[in-house]
């Protein structure tokens, strides 16, 4: 788990990684990945017994699926004629 933890810590705007950041300035490196870990089985936990998916509090899911559709969404309202082109 505390590889895990360490692993976690790394990625970009997760809630393990400001944990992690949060702790090392207070209690130092092991015990913020002991405290990661820790968490990491909690969330586990939780998952398991709630049998749902896991979604981080720090990632905007909704603007995540509009910036990988977008296009196709625009391409479509285009060919069906509910967006004209401009210019």
């Amino acid at each position: 788990m505390c590889e895990l933890a360490h692993a976690t810590s790394k990625c970009k705007q997760t809630q393990f990684k400001a944990k992690h950041d949060s702790l090392i300035v207070r209690r130092g490196k092991k015990r913020a990945v002991i405290a990661v870990a820790h968490k990491l089985l909690e969330v586990g936990f939780t998952v398991i017994k709630n049998k749902q998916p896991y979604k981080d509090p720090n990632i905007d899911y909704q603007k995540l699926i509009v910036d990988k559709n977008a296009s196709r969404w625009l391409k479509a309202l285009s060919k069906y004629g509910y967006l004209q082109k401009q210019g």
